[in-house]
């Protein structure tokens, strides 16, 4: 119990601390779940060169500055990102690394109003238009392919990309309420072993779906939305718009 307080007391002074320094535009970067990143962050003594951490690039900078924040080249550089600052006074961001990406980032780092690259980063490209020195830095590859993460819907927003991993050569179906449940209509092609897909345009609404493997029928292990069916099974639901 007394360690659950201890780290509970150092969760709170670290967003204190950050709420302080950074004002009330703190962004989601910094307003992390994770409990061993927080701590990660409130430890840090000394700025490091940018290191991934659980899914987040982890970027520091030491100085007698009042506002760090980093642009993104991916991002355009239109969106500046503010760092917070520890107890130890150090400025840190958690910047979530992009799903399925692999590219290194490009980005450069503001400080009180100064553009500059990350001093702590010796991996330096330029950039021709203005000739900005800009810093680069490698990030793991982070599969969309989990619970909650994978975009079922396309980017128009009604088609559905049904994804299903299973065994190879296998029949693999998708129905629901958009085809009467009918489990013989919309079968996956195998795209690699044991990969099943499908591109089905839906109607604007809400709709049930499983996929049928095996004479079972089965939710979406990629989407974390259920409900039951009338008949009592487990289904998973996908709204499409327009």
């Amino acid at each position: 119990m007394k360690r659950v307080l201890i780290l509970a007391a150092a969760l709170a002074a670290l967003s204190l601390a950050a709420s302080a320094e950074a004002g009330t535009a703190m962004r989601t970067e910094n307003e992390v779940e994770s409990l061993p990143l927080h701590l990660h962050l409130a430890g840090l003594k000394r700025a490091a060169p940018p290191a991934a951490f659980e899914d987040r690039m982890v970027f520091s900078v030491e100085g007698p500055y009042r506002f760090v924040g980093a642009a993104f080249e991916h991002e355009g550089f239109a969106l500046i990102h503010p760092f917070a600052r520890n107890k130890q006074g150090v400025f840190v961001l958690a910047y979530p690394i992009p799903l399925k990406r692999r590219e290194p980032l490009v980005y450069r780092l503001v400080a009180d109003g100064a553009w500059m690259s990350d001093g702590l980063n010796p991996r330096r490209a330029y950039q021709a238009a203005g000739g900005l020195e800009l810093s680069v830095v490698e990030v793991p590859y982070l599969s969309d392919l989990h619970l909650g993460l994978y975009a079922i819907l396309g980017p128009d927003g009604r088609t559905a990309r049904f994804l299903f991993r299973g065994a190879p050569g296998e029949l693999v179906t998708v129905c629901g309420d958009f085809d009467n449940w009918d489990p013989f209509i919309h079968e996956l092609a195998e795209t690699s072993p044991g990969t099943y897909e499908l591109a089905l345009p839906l109607p604007p609404g809400i709709h049930h779906y499983a996929f049928v493997y095996r004479g079972e029928y089965l939710p979406d292990p990629l989407n974390p939305e259920k409900a039951l069916s009338g008949d009592g099974r487990l289904v998973s639901v996908l709204v499409s718009g327009g």
